[in-house]
């Protein structure tokens, strides 16, 4: 059970930081990933076929989920700072020089 809870928050926290950092491109090369990974470890772990099929489904619906948290954040993050500086920038009058 233990090893669940591992691959859910591996899957929680590669999704978020790639989401933060990466294009699409990079979740789709962590899903595959992501998802032999968890097929490995749930084998080893003496999982059967249909629990181990929805523990990677899981898995990678946490991950997608995350991803688009990470990419809302990141958006925000930039869209602040971009108001910040344009705040603090003084706007410049026509005809005043």
């Amino acid at each position: 059970m233990s090893a669940v809870i591992i691959l859910l928050a591996l899957s929680a926290v590669t999704g978020l930081a790639f989401g933060c950092s990466f294009s699409w491109f990079a979740i789709l090369i962590s899903s595959v990933v992501l998802a032999v990974l968890s097929s490995a470890v749930l084998q080893i772990q003496g999982f059967g076929a249909l629990p181990g099929v929805a523990i990677v489904a899981a898995c990678l619906t946490v991950n997608q989920f995350a991803y688009l948290a990470g990419v809302f954040l990141a958006r925000h993050r930039s869209e602040t700072l971009l108001r910040k500086r344009a705040d603090s920038q003084p706007q410049r009058r026509a005809g005043l020089t």
